[in-house]
């Protein structure tokens, strides 16, 4: 609520130094259109953030919340917006101004001064989820340890849906990556990475790791963490570099990042 404040300040400054839209006239003293515009900013906003997060009880913080939902909700705030001013400016001519093409015309003013807070705050977002991220990426790293002693002899047989078996050490698999109906085993053998395409869902595939290391980070991947060697994090989450496979990274999204934190210890 305290952006949108000062949203509203800007809105009234842009407005008053500017001058755009022919927002001086007889219509209106330009430093009373201009605070007023600045006021429905604040007010509007401020009813607008209330109503998702109180009423509809919208979280925008997280790990569910991605940018086109961000996009969806500046889209409507503007709307919202622009409606307000609507309002505000047919007040100020005695109602003179209703009709359809008149709010239309609202919309349009509304949108050309408000794609600046709105790209700013899109930009102060990202940079607010890749910091998290990269410092989760840290932590993360620094409790990295060696593969673990209790999981280095296991031995797990994959079953696929058309009676295929893949019997492998625990120890030697990477990740599994989804493919539609099929799945793509990754794994070291003799040292060298290769990949077994067998056929059933990542779904299924994750229950027969059941109480192993290897587990969910993403809706398409699945991963063994006593074989992370790196992690890096950006705005949409985590990325993995895995022993024995430098050159691959897996992702996680940022709905699986406390999981992957919990695992790690």
């Amino acid at each position: 609520m305290v952006t949108i404040f000062w949203v509203g300040i800007f809105v009234s400054l842009f407005l008053f130094l500017i001058r755009p839209f022919s927002i001086e006239g007889e219509w209106a003293d330009l430093a009373i259109a201009s605070a007023g515009f600045g006021a429905v900013t604040v007010v509007f906003g401020w009813i607008f953030e209330f109503s998702t997060r109180y009423i509809f009880r919208l979280r925008m913080d997280g790990p569910s919340w991605t940018l086109g939902k961000w996009m969806l909700t500046s889209v409507l705030l503007i709307v919202w917006i622009a409606f307000g001013n609507y309002l505000f400016v047919n007040w100020l001519m005695d109602w003179h101004a209703m009709g359809y093409f008149s709010f239309l015309r609202m919309v349009g003013y509304t949108s050309l001064i408000g794609i600046f807070p709105v790209v700013l705050s899109g930009i102060l977002i990202q940079l607010r989820e890749t910091q998290k991220n990269e410092k989760s990426a840290s932590d993360i790293s620094e409790h990295l340890r060696a593969v673990r002693e209790g999981s280095k002899d296991r031995v797990v047989v994959l079953e696929s849906e058309n009676g295929q078996q893949l019997e492998l050490q625990i120890s030697d698999i990477l990740y599994v990556e989804a493919m539609q109906n099929y799945v793509t085993v990754w794994y070291l053998n003799n040292g060298d990475l290769v990949k077994e395409i067998i056929r059933s869902t990542l779904t299924a595939t994750e229950r027969q790791f059941r109480s192993t290391p290897i587990i969910r980070c993403h809706r398409s991947y699945l991963v063994n963490v006593d074989r992370i060697e790196q992690v890096g994090g950006n705005a949409q989450g985590l990325r993995l570099q895995l022993v024995g496979a430098s050159d691959l990274e897996v992702p996680v999204s940022r709905s699986f990042i406390p999981k992957v934190r919990a695992v790690l210890g």
